[in-house]
């Protein structure tokens, strides 16, 4: 199979199981937080992929740059990303925060851009920006979280954590792009991320109000186990698409995650029964963006 198809095959595998893993979270948060699901996450990801990478891939060949971009990048994204993108949205709504995170895609493509030194045909750029338009057209039809938090700061002051976010995201995917190349192992890449995001946890968590800090329980845990898993097996996918092609062409087709999440959403809890035009057009969008970028040979 030509290298660019099985690329763009593994982006797409990769938004449905970043979509499978936001389902299983929604309902975990129910009762629980965010974090808990980020501490989660990096848990099941090292209890499945870490035993694999020790008997297949010697420590020795790691090498300090390798397991430093790793690393980083799991402290980057979901780490610090995730955090920052939580606190966002609980201070100026998830509709807000996720428009500014849709940027997330055409940053990275500039990153790939100047300093890859990737090449992407107009099909890539077009693409991902009608991508950008339908995820914040599927944005602006989520309910918008309580501010009250908020009081005594400015708004702005919010909206920097979902640019801090956004840039976060779009830096973890260049230190996964740089890292693939040096570290071929998928699974030892996967371990190395989520021990980073572990770092994070461990740091940020004392700083956490009470509300916020880890809850598990009988009614999420389960939730979150399946969170774990298909978020985890997105990332390999997302690794594995890294390995066979540019990052300018992988990172667009990631973005396609909040369809196939509102796909899930209908499917599982009949919501979204009331088509209108905005979903559509959001939904077509994305479509749209995606047949270009996946039509680009480069």
């Amino acid at each position: 199979m030509d290298p660019l198809i099985a690329a763009q095959i593994f982006a797409i595998l990769t938004a449905l199981g970043f979509a499978a893993g936001d389902t299983a979270i929604r309902l975990a948060l129910r009762t629980s937080t965010p974090m808990t699901g980020t501490l989660t996450l990096a848990l099941v990801t090292l209890l499945i992929y870490a035993p694999i990478a020790v008997a297949t891939f010697p420590l020795k060949k790691i090498g300090v740059q390798g397991f430093l971009l790793f690393v980083a990048a799991g402290v980057a994204s979901p780490g610090l990303a995730g955090t920052l993108f939580y606190m966002s949205f609980r201070r100026i709504g998830l509709s807000r925060s996720a428009t500014i995170a849709s940027a997330s895609p055409l940053i990275t493509v500039i990153i790939a851009v100047t300093i890859l030194g990737e090449r992407p045909t107009f099909l890539v750029y077009f693409g991902t920006l009608l991508i950008m338009a339908g995820v914040i057209s599927l944005a602006r039809e989520q309910r918008s979280a309580s501010r009250s938090e908020a009081r005594g700061k400015s708004v702005w002051y919010y909206f920097i954590f979902a640019v801090l976010a956004t840039l976060m995201f779009a830096a973890a995917a260049v230190l996964r792009k740089v890292g693939v190349a040096i570290i071929p192992s998928l699974s030892m890449a996967l371990s190395l991320a989520a021990a980073g995001t572990l770092l994070v946890v461990a740091f940020w968590y004392p700083f956490l109000p009470p509300e916020d800090r880890i809850k598990i329980s009988r009614e999420n845990v389960w939730h979150f186990v399946a969170n774990g898993v298909f978020a985890s097996l997105g990332h390999l996918a997302f690794f594995a698409a890294l390995q066979k092609g540019p990052l300018s062409v992988v990172a667009p087709l990631v973005y396609m995650t909040p369809l196939f999440a509102m796909a899930f959403s209908w499917f599982l809890f009949r919501e979204l029964e009331r088509l209108n035009l905005r979903l559509v057009a959001g939904a077509l969008l994305i479509c749209a963006g995606a047949a270009l970028v996946t039509m680009s040979r480069g």
